[in-house]
This record gives C-alpha cells, sequence and structure tokens, in this order.
C-alpha cells in the first residue's frame, strides 16, 4: 500500500509564512494576496524600520497531477519568474545588498525542497537579496539563504563524490 501524500495548499504555506514572519518583527502593512489575485503574495513591513519582504508562494500540486515533480518544477519556475519582475531596479549599483529596504522570497512545502536546493545556484540568491522557504505539514519553516544554500549544495556534491569514490 502506497502512502498517499499530503497536500500543502498554497493559502496553507502562505498563511504560515505570515505567522513566521511575524514572529520575527514583521507585521506591519500586510497585504496577502489570494489565489486570483495579482501581484506579489505576500508583501510585509518591519515593524520597526523601512524595510519590506515581498515572497512569491507556490503550493503543492494536486493529488490529480500525473506527474508531480514535473508540476514543481514548472512552479518553480514559475516563482522564480514572478519574483524577479517584481523586483525593484531603480537602486544603484553601489548600495546593492540594501536594495532600498526590500528583501525578497520565495515559499514552497517542504517536497520541492530537493529539486529548489539542486537548481538554484546560491550566488543568485546572494545578488538578489533572495530567501526560500520550506514548510511542512507541522507548519514548521525553514529559511534559507545564500550561506545556507551554499553549505547544502557544498553537503551534496561532498556526499556525490564520496559515493562515487566508493563505486570505483
Amino acid at each position: 500500500m502506497t502512502k498517499q501524500r499530503t497536500i500543502l495548499t498554497e493559502d496553507f504555506i502562505q498563511n504560515i509564512i505570515i505567522k513566521y514572519l511575524a514572529s520575527k518583527g514583521w507585521s506591519k502593512c500586510l497585504t496577502s494576496a489570494k489565489l486570483w489575485e495579482h501581484g506579489v503574495d505576500i508583501k510585509v513591513k518591519n515593524n520597526n524600520y523601512g524595510r519590506y519582504w515581498l515572497i512569491e508562494v507556490k503550493g503543492d500540486p494536486s493529488i490529480k497531477v500525473r506527474s508531480p515533480a514535473g508540476s514543481r518544477s514548472s512552479s518553480f519556475n514559475s516563482a522564480m519568474g514572478q519574483i524577479i519582475t517584481r523586483m525593484h531596479s531603480n537602486r544603484s549599483e553601489k548600495y546593492w545588498d540594501c536594495y532600498n529596504g526590500y528583501k525578497y522570497g520565495l515559499a514552497f512545502s517542504t517536497y520541492f525542497r530537493d529539486m529548489v536546493t539542486r537548481k538554484t545556484p546560491f550566488n543568485i540568491l546572494r545578488r538578489l537579496n533572495l530567501y526560500i522557504f520550506f514548510v511542512d505539514e507541522k507548519s514548521n519553516v525553514e529559511e534559507i539563504n545564500w550561506q545556507k544554500l551554499k553549505k547544502l549544495q557544498k553537503n551534496v556534491l561532498l556526499l556525490k563524490n564520496n559515493y562515487e569514490k566508493k563505486q570505483e
């Protein structure tokens, strides 16, 4: 008997990310888009500073989808494109790490984790001030910045190299 996977919807992930950010001091001027609305899914201001998060959220594919992995890959590509088109381009190159007070994020269920961490170059996160969030069915949130992604990718590469040496 195969175990049926838990579907984490976009609304579920969005609500968990909002609670997570609120616990970290980000709850002013919150706007949260519904599935049918245009614009970024989450926009929230820091309670103490003039900084904002803009986050694009993608939920799991429905149980009817024949290839969940393919659907997740398409959703990831879509989310990346959507957040990039929402980035403010009027910032000075001199102050690129400030990003005029904006932090950007992509939020997914943990089912996306292996694919997203494999496909995303850590340097893109660093240059774009982009973060990745993963939410599990118990409402736990993992926040990944460029340093953590670099470390994860290095560990995967070491494991792969060790495995290949054992196969020789």
